[in-house]
């Protein structure tokens, strides 16, 4: 767990202790601004998310070709998530998808690059089994398998996409340095 940053621990602390109140609250907004209110905001949180990592992007210097396969897979996985029935269940993808990111973020440069791949998508989805196996046991929640693909699905969604979108010079180089080193 030394490899993950604070605020990689915090965000999936995050996922599980909400998982206690996050019904009611999608409820208690869904009672305030009506279903299509709330599929709107949905639909505004999801975009925002879009435009801060089109922003990561951009300010990286990534590459023009680069920065049109990732628009392309975000595009696609827009269209997947908004296809999901129950839009609560979308926030599984955007929240995972965050998670895989800053998980992958943390070990890349500190591991070789396929173990990095391996332990940030097992990392959230370990956590992902955590916040079901929390919802088993409280009263108003229950266990979901389904719940369990999306957020594998989301945290491999945020890994392919920093992973896109981070040069791999710097990777190659740091390995190679650690090879002299070691």
């Amino acid at each position: 767990m030394r490899q993950f940053s604070k605020i990689t621990i915090f965000i999936g602390a995050i996922i599980i202790i909400s998982a206690s109140f996050a019904r009611q609250l999608s409820d208690s907004i869904k009672s305030l601004i009506g279903e299509t209110g709330f599929i709107i905001l949905m639909g505004l949180i999801f975009v925002s998310t879009g435009l801060a990592f089109l922003n990561f992007i951009i300010k990286h210097k990534t590459s023009f070709a680069r920065i049109v396969i990732i628009i392309l897979i975000l595009f696609i996985g827009s269209i997947f998530v908004w296809q999901i029935r129950i839009p609560v269940e979308r926030i599984h993808i955007l929240e995972y998808a965050c998670l895989g990111w800053f998980a992958i973020r943390d070990l890349i440069y500190k591991n070789k690059k396929f173990r990095a791949i391996v332990s940030a998508c097992m990392f959230s989805i370990f956590i992902g089994l955590l916040d079901e196996l929390f919802q088993a046991i409280l009263p108003y929640r229950h266990f979901d398998l389904r719940d369990i693909s999306f957020n594998s699905l989301g945290s491999i969604y945020g890994v392919i996409l920093y992973l896109l979108s981070i040069d791999y010079r710097s990777i190659i180089n740091q390995e190679k340095e650690s090879l002299f080193t070691n």
